[in-house]
């Protein structure tokens, strides 16, 4: 009797662009299997280190050159050549939903999230599993230039909102105290 084989995917290299909280973007080379998406390999890194190769700062016009990133100072992951899956595909009963992200220091995405009909934001971002969201066809705000699918660090993010015209407003606290 024969044991089955498995077919084990190799890793592909794949071009990757990086935002870092101080505003520096790397652009270089991941591995990453063939099958695997963006936000969960981000969110795998063992020690939050991940290896870069072929990597260069394009505004500082460098060499290209192996350098490790500490997946904690990342705010944002593209596939810029769309060879690469950002995440996984919902499951069904959710929706896309419209929102506006206000990162740390004051830029502000716009994209969809994938959440349940009634589900509250604060919800939904608390039932993420890890530090990396998918953020899909993202546009920047401010001069609404087109970012894609994107991973987004879930520590970057200042304030959520809902743009959808039909967002509860909970109405569950009194307003009382110094800021009502």
């Amino acid at each position: 009797m024969t044991s089955p084989t498995t077919r084990v995917r190799q890793a592909q290299s794949r071009r990757v662009h990086l935002v870092l909280r101080d505003g520096t973007m790397i652009e270089g080379h991941i591995l990453i299997g063939e099958d695997q998406a963006l936000v969960p390999y981000l969110n795998g890194r063992r020690g939050g280190w991940m290896n870069v190769t072929r990597a260069h700062r394009p505004k500082l016009n460098e060499a290209p050159g192996h350098v490790i990133v500490q997946s904690e100072h990342i705010i944002m992951a593209t596939a810029p050549d769309h060879d690469v899956q950002i995440a996984t595909a919902p499951t069904s009963g959710v929706e896309e939903r419209s929102v506006e992200v206000t990162l740390l220091g004051g830029k502000i995405v716009h994209g969809f999230v994938s959440a349940a009909a009634h589900q509250r934001l604060s919800d939904y971002i608390g039932s993420q599993t890890g530090k990396f969201m998918w953020l899909q066809r993202a546009t920047l705000a401010a001069d609404g230039r087109a970012l894609g699918d994107l991973a987004l660090h879930m520590g970057a993010i200042e304030i959520l909102k809902d743009l959808r015209d039909t967002a509860p407003i909970d109405e569950g606290h009194s307003a009382t105290g110094p800021f009502a």
